[in-house]
């Protein structure tokens, strides 16, 4: 019998040529072009009809484009989708789908980085991330937290630095879920309440942008005890 530390190099060779796969076949298709506030906004009655007719599939296919866009990370298309969710399913259910697909969809990414792609990705952030693991040794969850609710880092960005750590799958689990809740609570009820707005108009929602996430760690400080700084 063939040892299972000879097999697993080759799983996940398999696993990481699907994901590139699924990467390329998401551009040849269109796919970033078809998540665009012009492209949701033009086929906004079928969309809507859609989800009305078919509740179930439509959900489906929502947190499954959710997933791909997270384990993928492409940057800033988690937030649009989060408001698309509002917009397409109501504000509950919404928020209930973009919190559950966002945080799996961070799961997935955080295991791919950490079981198939360390080397490459510690490669890249070498030296460029040494504050943030000193940080991270000190203050523990207290500082993924800061970092989740203050929107400190990118949520692509995020999800493979702390890959690179030794915090546990569970940990990074649920610090995420809780962390991302605030904000996916606000671009659900954005998309919910004034629908899928252009990047000019967001503008105006800055101050609001700001607040939401500040606001959230003014109600976390108990569960962050101490001053924690982000660098």
């Amino acid at each position: 019998m063939v040892p299972i530390r000879q097999v697993m190099p080759y799983r996940k060779i398999l696993l990481l040529i699907l994901l590139l796969f699924l990467m390329v076949i998401f551009y040849r298709v269109g796919g970033d072009k078809y998540l665009s506030y012009e492209e949701v906004k033009s086929h906004g009655l079928q969309l809507h009809t859609f989800v009305e007719t078919r509740p179930f599939l439509s959900s489906v296919i929502y947190v499954s484009i959710y997933l791909l866009v997270a384990v993928l990370c492409f940057p800033g298309l988690t937030m649009f989708l989060t408001m698309v969710g509002g917009r397409l399913f109501g504000f509950w259910q919404g928020v209930f789908l973009a919190e559950a697909a966002s945080t799996l969809g961070a799961f997935m990414a955080f295991l791919v980085v950490r079981y198939l792609l360390r080397a490459v990705v510690a490669r890249h952030f070498e030296g460029k991330w040494e504050g943030v693991k000193g940080k991270l040794k000190r203050h523990g969850v207290r500082y993924i937290l800061v970092l989740r609710l203050t929107t400190a880092f990118p949520y692509f960005l995020l999800n493979p630095l702390l890959a690179l750590t030794s915090i546990s799958p569970l940990t990074f689990l649920w610090t995420t879920a809780l962390g991302i809740f605030p904000s996916t609570l606000f671009y659900a009820y954005l998309g919910y309440r004034i629908g899928l707005v252009k990047v000019e108009g967001v503008l105006r929602f800055v101050p609001l942008l700001v607040m939401i996430p500040l606001a959230a760690l003014l109600l976390a400080a108990p569960w962050l005890k101490g001053r924690v700084k982000l660098m």
